[in-house]
């Protein structure tokens, strides 16, 4: 996923419930609005809180990473401290050995615009210029850089924005783009380039923007890449990188967006990326990376979304991660995470969404999170949570989607639920949940799904439900729920599904149903009705099959 300008937030979004990025900048924008332009972290995937956990919301900064912020950094030796300026590693002897036959490259100091020339004629020749489309046309000719399609310079005519994104490159990135010194902005990023990153653009000192998002890169990051002082945005996201994350990229110390996510990287966090300050987004999500997850990423203090997902992550959450105070995507769902969910997440008071479904985690879903009053999406399913549902959840006023089914969760249905006003999605099937379907969920007017399924709910079900007007869809079914259906279910005018199979219910149909004038599925088996079905329903005869109404 890349990250664009905050048009929101994954991210982002976050969310939500939860839900990707793509930058589109014109060859005359300037970097810092094109910043502005770049999509929302993870972008908004929900077709409604209940639905996905992906919806995020962008920053609301420019081109910053928008996805959760931690605390600051915890002090390791052999990286810079607070204040001090990574100096580029002048040792390696990389560049010697991935230079081209005939290929020099230059200290910044021997620099020029003839060796700009010479770098944009490699990178004309190594991506097959040829076929740039229009963009062939204005280079290699004597014209100033500026006039070259993608080129902008400075006063004295050195190249220090190359945007060439979107055109289907094919080719290799040249190494002799280490070669212009005054850089600051590389847009390389949806093409078709293939072959490695060159370690020399760890040459490139005065880079603010290195986005490769979106090609067909392989191998490893380049450890160079950690010299990049001046580096604000680092988008690598969308290739096929492999290898581990270099610790190097701890040295970063200006670095707002680290996006790395969709390739192969394995191995684990660098603990280093603790050292980040100025990070708003780290996006590592979809790779096969291992390992716990470092209690350093609790020091990033600017961190507004932290998306590790989809990986092969194991060990508990660290506890720290409720230091990070401007957090408002957190995205940890399918790893192998165990152990607890730390009550200390309930110190995210920006969390607007929290995503861990699909691990192994154990133990309560802890009171504390009631206290995200910002949050619009609690996704917590498939887990292995046990205990009750903890009355304080009827706090979070924004929660649009709350998504706990498939744990082990037992006990009553908190009434206080029913205060969730802006609520769009209630998943609570398949539990252990027990007694009976409070009648204050009938408040919730904005809801959309309720599904209660698989459970050991008893009792009657509640009138009140027929004030949900905007439901679509309503699953009770597999319960031990008695007594007649209420015919004020004939009131949900936008129902597409009622699932009440697999109950006790007596009585005959309420001819009421027949109203029910959208509705695709209804299941009603395995009850012991009588009477028969409205014929202008989809009755789905699983057992106990009923004849329709003449």
């Amino acid at each position: 996923m890349s990250f664009t300008a905050p048009s929101s937030f994954r991210a982002l979004l976050i969310i939500p419930s939860l839900l990707l990025l793509a930058l589109a900048l014109t060859a005359c924008g300037s970097a810092s609005d094109d910043r502005d332009d770049r999509e929302e972290p993870r972008s908004q995937r929900e077709e409604s809180p209940a639905e996905t956990d992906r919806a995020v919301p962008e920053p609301a900064s420019t081109r910053q990473p928008v996805r959760d912020d931690p605390a600051e950094t915890g002090a390791f030796p052999f990286l810079p401290t607070s204040g001090e300026t990574p100096e580029p590693d002048t040792s390696s002897n990389r560049d010697a050995d991935r230079q081209a036959p005939g290929i020099a490259l230059f200290p910044p100091s021997q620099t020029s615009p003839e060796t700009d020339r010479a770098a944009l004629e490699a990178l004309y020749h190594a991506t097959n210029g040829p076929n740039w489309d229009y963009l062939y046309k204005t280079w290699l000719t004597d014209a100033p850089f500026s006039e070259w399609s993608g080129v902008e310079t400075d006063e004295k005519g050195r190249v220090t924005e190359l945007d060439i994104s979107g055109y289907r490159l094919t080719g290799e990135i040249p190494p002799e783009l280490g070669n212009l010194s005054n850089l600051e902005t590389l847009y390389l990023h949806e093409n078709q380039l293939t072959g490695e990153i060159p370690p020399e653009l760890g040459n490139l000192s005065n880079l603010e923007t290195l986005y490769l998002h979106e090609n067909q890169l392989t191998g490893e990051i380049p450890p160079e890449l950690g010299n990049l002082s001046n580096l604000e945005l680092l988008d690598l996201d969308e290739n096929q990188l492999t290898g581990e994350i270099p610790p190097e990229l701890g040295n970063l110390s200006n670095l707002e967006l680290l996006d790395l996510d969709e390739n192969q990287l394995t191995g684990e966090i660098p603990p280093e990326l603790g050292n980040l300050s100025n990070l708003l987004r780290l996006d590592l999500y979809d790779n096969q990376l291992t390992g716990e997850i470092p209690p350093e990423l609790g020091n990033l203090s600017n961190l507004e979304l932290l998306d590790l997902d989809d990986n092969q992550l194991t060990g508990e959450i660290p506890p720290e991660l409720g230091s990070l105070s401007n957090l408002r995507w957190l995205y940890l769902n399918e790893n192998q995470l165990t152990g607890e969910i730390p009550p200390e997440l309930g110190n995210l008071s920006n969390l607007e969404l929290l995503s861990l479904y699909g691990n192994e985690l154990t133990g309560e879903i802890p009171p504390e999170l009631g206290s995200l009053s910002n949050l619009e999406t609690l996704s917590l399913y498939v887990n292995e949570l046990t205990g009750e549902i903890p009355p304080e959840l009827g706090n979070l006023s924004n929660l649009r989607g709350m998504l706990l089914q498939g744990n082990q969760l037992t006990g009553e249905i908190p009434p206080e639920l029913g205060n969730l006003s802006n609520l769009w999605g209630m998943h609570l099937q398949g539990n252990q949940l027990t007694g009976e379907i409070p009648p204050e969920l009938g408040n919730l007017s904005n809801l959309l799904r309720l599904d209660l399924s698989d459970n050991q709910l008893t009792g009657e079900i509640p009138p009140e439900l027929g004030n949900l007007s905007n439901l679509e869809t309503l699953g009770l079914d597999d319960n031990q729920f008695t007594g007649e259906i209420p015919p004020e279910l004939g009131n949900l005018s936008n129902l597409e599904t009622l699932g009440l199979g697999g109950n006790q219910f007596t009585g005959e149909i309420p001819p009421e149903l027949g109203n029910l004038s959208n509705l695709e599925n209804l299941g009603l088996g395995g009850n012991q009705l009588t009477g028969c079905v409205p014929s202008n329903l989809p009755y789905l005869a699983y057992q106990d099959p009923l004849p329709y109404c003449p």
